[in-house]
């Protein structure tokens, strides 16, 4: 018999922060159909009817327990982004940790990952709030470099553009990055040095005309 996380009822948000976490495990252990809300309300040690008070079915549950991790993720880039001395080193710091970090995000490990097209009501618009957060961040750390002249000067529809061009690189380089091969981080790096460079200054000095 699972043990209680409470024993009381305590506050409102504290039995809300447990069916987060709760519901996190049972989804990524069993899966989103398998698990189901009395699973998660037995595991807390209260009646499925407690979790009804918050949430009206176990696609909001999910939904809420995704979005906890989305929040978390920006939580932490923006932390290690604060120690980052340079603009280059912001986006590549942000574009490593989207690649080690985005296969975990919504869930998308283990049981789930053959069963995420089922539920496109509740990931779509995830996706959607998820991608535009992370097209905002990048173009902050865009506009900071250009300002600090260590990008070259772009518009803000190219600035737009490049966003989006990073965003949906993601996309499609994910799966295959994280799950073909062990040597992760060397590929990351090359990645995200070739994104970086490619907007890079590159103030050349004219050189002097030889002397005889």
């Amino acid at each position: 018999m699972a043990r209680p996380l409470m024993t009381e009822w305590g506050h409102k948000e504290d039995l809300n922060k447990d069916i987060i976490t709760v519901s996190g495990n049972l989804f990524r252990k069993f899966g989103f159909k398998k698990t189901t809300v009395e699973d998660i309300a037995r595991e807390i040690g209260k009646r499925k009817s407690s979790l009804y008070y918050y949430y009206k079915s176990k696609e909001e549950i999910f939904e809420a327990v995704v979005n906890e991790e989305m929040h978390r993720f920006f939580r932490l880039i923006k932390r290690s982004l604060e120690h980052s001395k340079t603009s280059k080193q912001k986006l590549m710091l942000f574009c490593k940790a989207q690649f080690q970090h985005l296969a975990s995000l919504c869930n998308l490990n283990g049981a789930l990952k053959d069963e995420i097209h089922d539920i496109p009501c509740v990931i779509t618009p995830i996706k959607n709030r998820f991608d535009t957060t992370q097209i905002e961040l990048i173009k902050e750390i865009l506009q900071e470099g250009v300002d600090k002249r260590e990008f070259k000067n772009m518009s803000t529809g190219e600035m737009n553009a490049f966003a989006y061009l990073i965003v949906s690189s993601f996309r499609g380089l994910e799966l295959p990055l994280v799950t073909n091969g062990p040597d992760l981080d060397s590929r990351i790096a090359f990645i995200v040095e070739m994104m970086v460079e490619g907007i890079g200054r590159q103030d050349q000095t004219v050189p002097l005309a030889p002397t005889n």
